[in-house]
């Protein structure tokens, strides 16, 4: 008996290993590389819920400076954790090793006195090597949409890529604390050009600094110039988002620049709770109207929008309840159903609102819905909960007749 034990022991320690191993979410990837002539290495971070929920589909965002254990690890572990409470737009992270990022973040000056910048080297590399690969190990489970996030020097290569003819490699183009020191002044100037000459980029763009020390004093100025010819010719395309972290130097400003670019990011793609919310509250036009207006004028002109999955609309509407608008919140679940048909709780969630507004056919309609939608999603339920929940719906339902 002791020994049979021991077996069974041994054998479900054993499968326990293996499905541990099978969630693998950090994996090393060792690129043999044309673009700069030696051996490129990139790691690949994949979110807590990718193997969670294999119907998802996440961006990709690709980080500058992952050789360096502390930065990537902790860009990595923000961007997870909002992810997966979504309340940014979930995302695979690939961080890119350098072996001398002032030389590759850097582009060829005009002049004849620095011509040692690799920039062209390093967009090759992701255009040709890193993004074939990325998109043939993930291509079922990624949207065709790239985020680039750089800082300090990597900030600087984010900003000449954009504002370059290289500027559709990415869709968004994060740049903290960009280091444009008096050296790089041809950065800004460049940017200038491209603004003076009418350009469209129809991308996002976010910079941030800090208000400590000599490199904030600079790199903060260099934003601040930014947003004012960005304002001088406005007619870019771009959606313009920054910001200053008073107190904080060029370190320090890290870790709320991650964490406030992909909010800004996020509010980009999708209408997310505070969105939400602030459309409750503006009388003169409805929910179903401000949410529309913003997903048709982010897709024709950005091509790409994130709907918030079933659950999450869900959250927001009952929130929305609990602040007494419940019209309001029947939009949130009417527009819901719309892109969610077959989503039981944002169905059965709107059947007891409808019901709690004395909407007493639409209500019939709906439990009647979600009587249908509960059998499609026995088999994800536990046969207590089911039960429970079928006899719910049924008294709910014939309580309305």
């Amino acid at each position: 008996m002791k020994i049979t034990s021991l077996f069974f022991f041994l054998l479900l320690s054993s499968l326990t290993s293996f499905a541990q191993e099978e969630q693998q979410f950090e994996f090393d990837y060792t690129i043999q590389s044309a673009a700069f002539g030696d051996e490129r290495k990139i790691t690949v971070y994949l979110p807590p819920s990718f193997y969670d929920y294999p119907e998802d589909k996440f961006i990709v965002s690709y980080v500058l400076d992952g050789h360096f254990d502390p930065f990537i690890d902790l860009g990595v572990k923000i961007l997870e954790y909002n992810s997966y409470m979504y309340k940014y737009t979930p995302t695979i992270v690939v961080g890119i090793h350098a072996k001398s990022r002032g030389r590759e973040f850097s582009a060829p000056k005009p002049s004849d006195e620095n011509q040692t910048g690799r920039a062209p080297a390093l967009q090759e590399h992701f255009k040709s090597e890193v993004f074939p690969l990325v998109d043939s190990l993930y291509k079922d489970r990624v949207h065709p949409f790239r985020n680039l996030i750089g800082h300090s020097a990597g900030g600087v290569f984010v900003l000449n890529t954009l504002f370059s003819d290289q500027k559709d490699m990415f869709n968004a183009y994060m740049a903290i604390s960009p280091g444009v020191r008096k050296h790089a002044e041809y950065v800004m100037d460049n940017i200038a050009t491209e603004l003076k000459a009418g350009k469209q980029f129809n991308k996002f763009l976010y910079c941030s600094s800090g208000t400590v020390g000599e490199r904030e004093e600079l790199f903060g100025g260099a934003v601040h110039r930014l947003d004012s010819m960005l304002q001088l010719y406005p007619d870019h395309g771009l959606i313009w988002k920054k910001s200053k972290f008073e107190g904080m130097g060029h370190w320090t400003c890290v870790p709320p620049s991650f964490n406030d670019g992909m909010v800004e990011l996020t509010r980009a793609l999708r209408v997310d709770e505070k969105m939400f919310f602030d459309y409750a509250n503006h009388e003169s036009k409805s929910m179903t109207e401000q949410i529309e207006s913003f997903y048709d004028g982010r897709k024709e002109k950005y091509g790409f929008v994130e709907i918030p999955p079933g659950g999450y609309l869900t959250r927001v509407a009952w929130e929305l309840m609990d602040k007494n608008k419940k019209p309001k919140a029947l939009e949130v679940f009417d527009w819901g159903v719309q892109q969610h048909p077959e989503h039981y709780t944002l169905n059965k969630s709107r059947a007891r609102l409808l019901a709690q507004m004395g909407k007493t056919e639409a209500a019939r309609a709906a439990y009647d819905r979600s009587l249908e939608l509960l059998e499609l999603v026995k088999g994800k339920m536990s046969e207590e909960d089911y039960l429970e929940d079928l006899e719910i719906l049924k008294r709910r339902r014939a309580e309305l007749e």
